[in-house]
C-alpha cells in the first residue's frame, strides 16, 4: 500500500532507493491515502492524516519505534511503554490517540492489521515489534475509520508504511547514554536490498539492547511521595521491614500501652523495635500508621525496564505478468527484557496470604496466634522480578494487480501472526511451606535445632524438610550459620513460577478499486472488499498460582494468583463499499467540492452483526484553501481478554466510605459491617487485593466521531500551509471496569455492589472482586493545529519550521449512565460536570492517565551543503491530579493540585560524506536541558507520570549510517 506523504518536513530520498519497475506515470499519480481504500491523485482528504517521515524519525535519537511515537501531539492517557515497570516490562510501548485507550487506536502496517502483542490478550499492538529499519514513515489518521477498517479505530488510525524497492546496502550502528551513566542503549541495523527486471527483495537484521534505569537513582523517583490533607510528605505502605502485628492487648504484656498509637480496643497493632532481637514482647511498641511506612521506591523498582531485541526481515514483490505482482512481508523479532518490583509484602490475614504465625512457634514471644502480621521481606527472599521472552511473527503474501489498462486495480493477501511469550517469576514464596515454617515449631531434644512439628511439643510429628522461620525478628544474618539456614530454607520454598501466553491472529482481505462512470465534476470512484479475520488467544499459568474452586488463595502470595487460564477465540466475516463522488468542479466557490460514502457491515461469532457508516466532504472554494469534514459511525469488538481472561488479582488503591463510621443507617448492613461504631474506624492500608475477572457476554462499544476543519497554503506565502480541525468522540457501552472506590461507594450510599467486597474481622476491605461490563458512556472533544513554513534556500542554508499541537476541550466519563447519582466517588476530587479534560487520573481500573489540555511538537531544521541540524521541542501543558477522597474532611483539602507543564528539547547534527556513498553521522542530545518530570502523587510509578514524561533525563545519542 502506498499512502499520501503531507509534509511534516523535508523527506529526501535516499541514494540507494530505486524507481518502482514497471509502473506507469497513471499509477504514481492515483495512490491510496491512509483512511481511504479508493485510489486517487489528490493528496489531501477529508481525513486528516500527520505525518512523520523517516528523517524525522532519525533526528528524534530514538532506538524504538515507541520512544519516537510517544511525542505525537495526538498521543495521550495512559500508554504503556518500558519507563512503565509493572506494565511495561515485557518491553513493549503501544498506541492511545486521544486518550481514549491503547484498544481504540488501531494499528496498521501497510494498510493491513499486525499481531496484538500485548500479553494480557487485550489486543493492543506492540509498536516496538515493527521493524524500525524497514518504515519510511508513520502516518496517523486522526478520525474514526470503522467503516473503513473495522473494530478499533476509533481514536485514529497508525499506518506504518514500509520501504519498497530499496536496492544496495545500509548498516547503521546507534549508542546512547545519559548524563549519569545508565540507560545505555546500542542498536545495530543491515539492510540489503536486490532490484531486478521484474521485481525487488529486502532483507534485514537488527539488535538493540537497553539498559536499566533504577528509580533510586533519580530523585523524583527516589523515595514514595504523597499528598496528604494538602501536605506534601513521604508515604509508603504499611508492609514495613519491622512488620505489623495485631495482637490481643492481654497478649502485649511488655508493650507501653499508654503510647497514644495503641488505641482502647481489644486489639493492638504492634511493630518491633529497630535493633530488637524479637524474642520478649517488650521488643515490640505500637504502630505509627502515619510514620511506619516503607520506602518501596528504593528497593529494587525500576524507572526503564532492560530489554534487548533481535530481528530478522524480508520484504518483496515479483512481477508474474504484465498485470499481476506478488509480494510478500516477514518479520521475525526475539524480545527479551525483565521487570523488578520492591520485595515481597507478606500478609498473613486469611482474605490475603491466609498463613498465620502459630502461638507455637518458638519465634513467637506473645503465645497467641497472629492471623494479621505483615512484613516486607527484603532481606529474607530476592526481589520480586518477572523475566519475559516474547517471539513476534508475522507474514503476509498476496497478488496484486490491475484489469488491462483500465483504472481498476486489485489486491488479495492472507496474513498470520502469532506471538508466543512465556515469563519467569521469581521472588514468591510458598505458601503451604511458608505455612509449615510459621507453624509450631520446637528445639529437638536429640539435635538441639529448632524444628517444625505438626503437634506442638511432639518432636515425633517434626515436618522433614522445614526450618523454622522468624517472621517477628531481625533479618537472617547470612555470615551466621542460624542465618544461612534460614535462608537456605526460605530459598528452598522460594519457586520459579512460569507462565506462557500466546495471541494468533488470521486475516484474509480483498479488494478492488477503480472509476465507475464519469461526472460532469469528475469520475465517481468505487472501493469495495471482504475480510475474514480470526483471533484467539491463549495462556497457561503456573500449577503454583491457580486458585481452587471454592477458594480464595492459591499456593504462592496472592498477588501472583490466577483463577484459570485464557482459553478464547473469535472470528469476524466483513464486507466494506465506499465512494467518492465529485459534486462540482472549477466553478466560482467550488474549484472542488466532492462526498465520499463509505459503510461496512461486520458479522462477529460472539455478538452478532454491526454495521458503520462513513461520510466525508471535501471543499476547495478556491485553490489555496480545502475544508473538510466527517462523519463516521465507530465501534470496538471486546478483546478476548475482556471475553475470557483468567481471573487475576491486582493491589488497587482505594479510599473506605466507612472512614470515621458511627453506626449510622446504611442501605445494606454489608457496607460497614464488622466497622468500629464508635468513629475510630480508619482504614490499615490504601490498597486492596481486587480480581479483575473477564465477562464473555459483553457487548461492543458503539459511537460516532465527527471532524471538521480546513487547509490553507497561501499562494502568496509559498511555503507555508496551516491545517485546523476540530474533533469529537462519543461512546456507549463504554468497555471499563468500575473504580473500586465507585463500588465502596455505591454501596455505601445506595446499596448497590454489596457482593463486590469482604471485610476482615478488624472492618478492613480485605478483597474486592470487579467484573468488567459495559459502564457508562464517553464524550471528548477537542481540535488539532498545525503549521508548515519551509522558508527559501538562502547563503545560510535552508530552514524549515514545523508545529503541531493537539488540544483536549472535553473529556467526560459517566459511570453507570443508567443511575443519576452514579458519579459518588468516580473520580475522586473531579465533578462528573467537569470532567477529566485537563487532569490526571491513574487508577488500575479505569486508567484514563494524562489528558493534559494542550501537548505540542515544535520541530526547527536547518540544512547547508552536508550539514544539518534540528531543534526540537515537546510540550505538554499542566494537569490537575485530585487527592484522596479522605482529603475532603481535612484541614488544607485542595480540590485540585496543579501539576506543571512539561517541555523538552531535543538537539541534532548530522553530516553527510558524499565521498562515502553518502555515509552519515549523527549526534544528538535529549532533553538537552535536563528536564525532569514533575512530580504527581497518584502516578503508577515513581510519582509521576512514566507513561508521559521523559524518564532519564538528559541523553546523548550517536548514529552512524553506512551505504554501499
Amino acid at each position: 500500500m502506498s499512502t499520501a506523504v503531507l509534509a511534516l518536513g523535508a523527506t529526501p530520498a535516499a541514494a540507494q532507493d530505486a524507481p518502482p519497475q514497471g509502473e506507469q506515470a497513471t499509477t504514481l499519480d492515483r495512490i491510496e491515502v491512509t483512511g481511504s481504500r479508493i485510489k486517487r491523485a489528490d493528496l489531501e482528504t477529508s481525513s486528516p492524516v500527520f505525518v512523520i517521515d523517516r528523517q524525522n524519525i532519525e533526528n528524534s535519537g530514538a532506538a524504538t519505534v515507541g520512544e519516537f511515537l510517544q511525542r505525537t501531539p495526538a498521543i495521550a492517557g495512559a500508554a504503556t511503554n518500558p519507563q512503565v515497570n509493572n506494565g511495561g516490562g515485557a518491553g513493549a510501548a503501544t498506541v492511545d490517540l486521544r486518550g481514549l485507550g491503547v484498544n481504540r487506536s488501531l494499528v496498521l502496517v501497510d494498510g493491513k492489521r499486525w499481531i496484538g502483542t500485548v500479553s494480557n490478550a487485550n489486543g493492543a499492538v506492540d509498536i516496538n515489534s515493527i521493524p524500525m529499519t524497514l518504515i519510511e514513515r508513520v502516518e496517523v489518521l486522526k478520525d474514526g475509520a470503522s467503516a473503513i477498517y473495522g473494530s478499533d479505530a476509533i481514536g485514529g488510525v497508525v499506518n506504518f508504511i514500509l520501504r519498497r524497492d530499496f536496492q544496495g546496502l545500509e548498516a547503521s550502528a546507534y549508542y546512547g547514554i545519559s548524563s549519569r551513566g545508565d540507560a545505555g542503549t546500542e542498536r545495530y541495523d543491515a539492510t540489503f536490498g536486490m532490484t531486478g527486471d521484474k521485481g525487488n527483495v529486502v532483507l534485514g537484521v537488527s539488535y538493540d539492547k537497553e539498559d536499566s534505569v533504577s528509580a533510586a537513582d533519580r530523585a523524583y523517583s527516589s523515595q514514595p511521595y504523597q499528598l496528604y490533607a494538602g501536605e506534601h510528605g513521604i508515604g509508603g505502605t504499611s508492609r514495613i521491614l519491622t512488620g505489623r502485628y495485631v495482637v490481643p492487648r492481654s497478649a502485649a504484656t511488655g508493650v507501653n500501652l499508654s503510647d497514644p498509637n495503641c488505641g482502647s480496643g481489644a486489639n493492638v497493632v504492634l511493630t518491633r523495635i529497630d535493633g530488637r532481637p524479637g524474642t520478649s514482647t517488650s521488643d515490640f511498641r505500637c504502630f505509627d500508621n502515619l510514620n511506619d511506612v516503607y520506602n518501596f521506591q528504593a528497593d529494587g523498582n525500576l524507572n526503564l525496564t532492560p530489554q534487548e531485541r533481535t530481528a530478522m526481515f524480508v520484504s518483496g514483490n515479483y512481477q508474474l505478468s504484465e498485470n499481476v505482482e506478488a509480494f510478500v512481508l516477514g518479520s521475525w523479532l526475539k524480545t527479551e527484557s525483565s521487570f523488578f518490583i520492591a520485595p515481597l509484602p507478606f500478609d498473613g490475614r486469611a482474605a490475603v496470604d491466609n498463613v498465620p504465625i502459630s502461638g507455637d512457634s518458638i519465634y513467637n514471644p506473645f503465645g497467641v496466634d497472629i492471623t494479621d502480621a505483615r512484613l516486607r521481606l527484603r532481606d529474607f527472599i530476592p526481589t520480586r522480578t518477572t523475566r519475559f521472552e516474547t517471539d513476534t511473527y508475522q507474514i503476509t503474501a498476496g497478488l496484486r494487480g490491475n484489469f488491462g489498462d483500465s483504472s481498476w486495480s486489485w489486491d488479495a493477501s492472507y496474513g498470520y501472526g502469532r506471538t508466543p511469550q512465556s515469563q519467569s517469576v521469581r521472588g514468591y514464596l510458598y505458601s503451604p511451606g511458608l505455612t509449615d515454617a510459621l507453624g509450631p515449631s520446637m528445639i529437638d531434644p536429640a539435635t538441639g535445632n529448632p524444628i517444625c512439628v505438626r503437634t506442638p511439643g511432639d518432636p515425633s510429628t517434626a515436618i522433614a524438610g522445614c526450618l523454622p522461620v522468624n517472621f517477628l525478628g531481625p533479618p537472617p544474618d547470612p555470615n551466621s550459620p542460624a542465618g544461612q539456614a534460614q535462608l537456605a530454607a526460605l530459598n528452598l520454598i522460594n519457586p520459579t513460577i512460569t507462565n506462557t501466553n500466546e495471541n494468533d491472529l488470521k486475516v484474509f482481505n480483498a479488494n478492488i478499486t477503480g472509476d465507475l462512470f464519469e461526472l460532469p465534476a469528475g469520475m465517481v470512484s468505487l472501493a469495495g472488499g471482504v475480510e475474514r479475520r480470526e483471533e484467539s488467544a491463549s495462556a497457561t499459568s503456573d500449577f503454583l498460582t491457580l486458585i481452587p474452586p471454592g477458594e480464595t488463595v492459591c499456593l504462592i502470595t496472592q498477588e501472583a494468583c490466577t483463577f484459570g487460564d485464557i482459553a478464547g477465540s473469535f472470528d469476524v466475516n466483513e464486507i466494506y463499499l465506499e465512494a467518492l463522488v465529485p459534486l462540482l468542479a472549477d466553478v466560482p466557490f467550488a474549484e472542488k467540492l466532492n462526498v465520499s460514502l463509505g459503510t461496512r457491515y461486520s458479522d462477529y461469532s460472539n455478538f452478532g452483526g454491526t454495521t458503520n457508516s462513513k461520510i466525508g466532504l471535501e471543499w476547495k472554494p478556491f485553490s489555496d484553501l480545502l475544508v473538510r469534514a466527517t462523519y463516521a459511525d465507530v465501534f470496538r469488538a471486546p478483546t478476548i481478554g475482556d471475553l475470557y481472561a483468567p481471573t487475576v488479582p491486582s493491589a488497587n488503591t482505594y479510599t473506605d466510605p466507612c472512614n470515621g463510621y458511627t453506626g449510622q443507617p446504611t442501605p445494606d448492613p454489608r457496607a460497614c459491617a464488622g466497622v468500629p461504631t464508635d468513629g475510630s474506624f480508619q482504614q490499615s492500608n490504601n490498597q486492596v487485593t481486587s480480581f479483575q475477572v473477564a465477562d464473555p457476554n459483553l457487548q461492543p462499544e458503539e459511537g460516532d466521531v465527527f471532524t471538521y476543519g480546513f487547509v490553507y497554503s497561501p499562494g502568496w506565502l509559498e511555503g507555508f500551509s496551516i491545517t485546523a480541525d476540530y474533533w469529537r468522540v462519543k461512546l456507549e457501552q463504554f468497555i471499563t471496569n468500575l473504580p473500586e472506590n465507585v463500588m465502596l461507594n455505591q454501596c455505601f450510599n445506595f446499596g448497590r455492589y454489596c457482593d463486590t467486597f469482604i471485610r476482615d474481622d478488624a472492618g478492613d476491605v480485605a478483597q474486592m472482586t470487579n467484573v468488567i461490563g459495559n459502564f457508562g458512556r464517553l464524550q471528548s472533544s477537542g481540535l488539532d493545529v498545525g503549521l508548515r513554513y519551509l522558508f527559501a534556500e538562502t547563503g545560510w542554508g535552508r530552514f524549515a519550521w514545523n508545529l503541531d499541537a493537539s488540544y483536549i476541550a472535553e473529556y467526560n466519563v459517566r459511570l453507570l449512565a443508567d443511575d443519576p447519582d452514579s458519579d459518588v466517588g468516580a473520580f475522586p476530587g473531579i465533578p462528573q460536570s467537569t470532567g477529566l479534560a485537563g487532569t490526571f487520573v491513574d487508577n488500575a481500573s479505569s486508567g484514563f492517565g494524562n489528558l493534559a489540555r494542550w501537548r505540542a511538537l515544535n520541530d526547527i531544521s536547518w540544512s547547508l551543503g552536508n550539514f544539518s541540524a534540528s531543534l526540537t521541542t515537546r510540550y505538554v501543558h499542566h494537569v490537575y491530579e485530585a487527592p484522596d477522597v479522605a482529603d475532603v474532611t481535612e484541614p488544607g483539602y485542595v480540590a485540585k493540585r496543579r501539576v506543571p507543564s512539561f517541555t523538552q528539547t531535543d538537539l541534532q547534527i548530522g553530516y553527510q560524506f558524499e565521498e562515502l556513498n553518502n555515509s552519515s553521522i549523527q549526534i544528538g542530545v535529549r532533553n538537552l536541558t535536563d528536564r525532569q518530570p514533575p512530580l504527581i502523587y497518584s502516578g503508577f510509578n515513581a510519582s509521576t507520570d512514566m507513561r508521559t514524561y521523559d524518564a532519564i533525563g538528559r541523553y546523548y545519542w550517536m548514529r552512524w549510517t553506512a551505504k554501499f
